[in-house]
Order: C-alpha cells, then sequence, then structure tokens
C-alpha cells in the first residue's frame, strides 16, 4: 500500500472517471448498490468482514483484545489508484453495463469476462461501486483473486459484545486472498490467503476460514439472491473472472 499517484487520465474529461478518495471514503449504510453490483462488488469486502468477524468469534475473549491490537489500525491507509486511459475505463465499464442490463431484462447475455485490471477499473470508476470505490485493490493471478483492502469496520454491522466493542473505529488493512467458484449450483467464496498490515494470519485461524463458504450469509439479501440464483457457472481462472448466466427459460 502507498499514497495514492495522480491517475494517468484527467479525471474530468469522462464521465465514469472518478478523483482518487483523499481520506476513507463515505461510510454507506450497507450494500447499496444492488443486483448484480451486489453480486459481484459486495462480495470482495464482505468477504473481508465476516472472515475478520470469524477470526474473532473463534478466539478466547481475553486474548481476543491482543488480536485486534496486532490486526487492526486506526487510520485509513490510501489505496494505489489504477491507472489507465479513458478508452480502457470506458471499454471494462461498458462490458459490465452491457451484462448488466442483459441480465436485468430478463435474458440471456453472453458470459461476462473480466480480467483483474478490467474488475479494478470498474470498483474504482463505475458509480454502482462507489460503496467499495478506494477501498480495494483487486488483481487475478492463475485462479486466484487477491484484494488489497482498506476499510472500517464501521461500514458494517458487527455483533454484539465484547467482539463489536472491540472493533469499532477500527480498520483493515490487508490482502485477502479467495478462490471463487461453485457450490451446490450457488457461488462460493473461499478465503485462500489473509494478511494484516503485512504479517500473515497464523495458520491455525486461516485453515478454519478455508472450509467456510463466505457468501453463505448473503442468502439473507434478496437482490444477492436473486442474482445468484441466475449464473450457471462462476470461476475464475488463467488470470480471469467469468460469470455465465443461466439460459433464459422460455
Amino acid at each position: 500500500m502507498n499514497d495514492a499517484p495522480p491517475p494517468l487520465y484527467p479525471q474530468a474529461s469522462h464521465p465514469y472517471a472518478q478523483p482518487a478518495p483523499a481520506g476513507p471514503p463515505p461510510r454507506k449504510s450497507g450494500c447499496a448498490i444492488g443486483g448484480v453490483g451486489c453480486g459481484l462488488g459486495c462480495l470482495l469486502a464482505l468477504g473481508v468482514m465476516i472472515a475478520l468477524v470469524v477470526f474473532g468469534a473463534i478466539a478466547a475473549k481475553n486474548y481476543f483484545g491482543k488480536v485486534v491490537n496486532e490486526y487492526t489500525a486506526t487510520e485509513y491507509v490510501p489505496l494505489e489508484t489504477p491507472q489507465a486511459t479513458p478508452e480502457q475505463v470506458s471499454s471494462a465499464v461498458e462490458k459490465f453495463d452491457a451484462f448488466r442490463a442483459g441480465m436485468a431484462a430478463g435474458g440471456t447475455p453472453e458470459p461476462l469476462t473480466l480480467t483483474g485490471e478490467e474488475l479494478n477499473l470498474i470498483l474504482w470508476n463505475h458509480p454502482n461501486f462507489t460503496d467499495v470505490a478506494g477501498k480495494t485493490n483487486v488483481s487475478i493471478e492463475g485462479d486466484v483473486l487477491t484484494s488489497e483492502v482498506s476499510i472500517s469496520f464501521d461500514e458494517f454491522p458487527l455483533p454484539e459484545g465484547f467482539v463489536g466493542d472491540a472493533l469499532k473505529g477500527k480498520y483493515f488493512n490487508g490482502e485477502v486472498s479467495v478462490k471463487l467458484g461453485m457450490a451446490a449450483g450457488r457461488p462460493a467464496l473461499y478465503v485462500d490467503g489473509l494478511s494484516v498490515n503485512g504479517a500473515a494470519v497464523p495458520e491455525a485461524f486461516l485453515s478454519g476460514l478455508r472450509a467456510q463458504n463466505l457468501l453463505e450469509d448473503a442468502s439473507k439479501n434478496p437482490e444477492a439472491t436473486a442474482f445468484f440464483e441466475r449464473i450457471e457457472d462462476l470461476r475464475v481462472e488463467d488470470g480471469t473472472l467469468t460469470i455465465v448466466p443461466k439460459a433464459k427459460i422460455p
């Protein structure tokens, strides 16, 4: 993580371009992006938050205070702004919008295929992803999607009690690697690696997280559920994210 350099394109010259946040992006009330946005964008931040809450819940109460001090921060760390031309931003955004429009119309659009660079540009520049813009940078290598994150725990509902109290006002500044796929006919998200403030989370905790589908809680969001039910296949392979919609039933 480092200070965000100025982007290579003039911010005001493109309708989707947004200036890099000078400080923590404004707080949003939950996942307000809906539909395909909630299905695709929120899963990154949601996965991190669930992983960290589970991590805290399985720790002993006395030990958890030490864990919080070691693995959280009190300040937002600016992320590097993706550098791209207006044409590259437009191409990524338009690809996503075409898929989104096809899904919204109830049809069967062509599968959405995005490189890590394209996904990053969408998350930073598309108006539907203002909840995560400036809070995460993503990259894809092989079948692993990695997200560099700086996000406040106050952005998400926290459990009541000592876990929630300990995390209030704190930031998660780190990196999470995930694997995406299908499980029992539904999209699934599994943690592959997790480091915080440059330090890897102990394997004793990480091994438990790897076995949990972090999208199970997404079933509580009707919009996310509706989106997931229309997905035939979701995979990350060869450095590319692919979302294949189910064929429309006549």
